[in-house]
Order: structure tokens, then sequence, then C-alpha cells
């Protein structure tokens, strides 16, 4: 959604479905990575949870309101390993400016 009055982006995000077991014991520790204009935003991590819920809003400033029709916003899933080693990808979501809605118009 984008706000003209701020002109700032909120990004929801709400949930994630039947996610791959990433830590050995049949579970995955799922956080967001939201990539936006240059600027990115982590979600919290839901712990050993394979259909986790964040239901969190992530907002990035909008630099250029008409460049956003060309603007990509891309969110990529990972399963976080606490124990120093990098995290695993789970997935990738990309989505195109041309799909934003702005606030009270949405469906």
């Amino acid at each position: 959604m984008v706000d003209n009055c701020t002109r700032t982006l909120i990004v929801e995000i709400c949930n994630a479905k039947s996610l791959m077991p990433k830590d050995g014991e049949g579970t995955a520790s799922a956080y967001a990575i939201v990539d936006f204009d240059g600027q990115r935003r982590r979600t919290k991590t839901r712990v050993r949870d394979l259909n986790p819920v964040w239901d969190e809003k992530l907002e990035f400033l909008v630099h250029n309101i008409e460049s956003m029709p060309s603007q990509m916003l891309e969110i990529n899933l990972y399963n976080d390993k606490k124990s120093g080693k990098r995290s695993s990808f789970l997935g990738k979501l990309k989505l195109a400016g041309t799909v934003f809605v702005k606030v009270g118009e949405q469906p």
C-alpha cells in the first residue's frame, strides 16, 4: 500500500504455509527480509514453525512516487540458524510496483 501523505510504502508480512523443514528436526525457524529501493527490513523469527504467522507491517520511504510502477519489492524467506551458521534459504517472492495499491483502495 502507498500512503501519498507521508510517502511511505507499508508492506504487510502476514504468514507462510507448509515451509520445508530445515533444522534437521522437522521444523524451521523462519524470518523474512524485505528489500525495496535500496532499503532492507527484517521480520522477527518464528521459531520451530512450518506455518509461521508474522502479521508485521514494515515501512519503506518512497523517494520518487512516479517511479513506483517500475520498482520491485523482493521478499526472501530464510531459516534462522542460531548457532552462528549461515541462514538457509526457504523461498523468494518478487512483486512489481504496478501491483501496489494506495491506502483505502485495497480490496
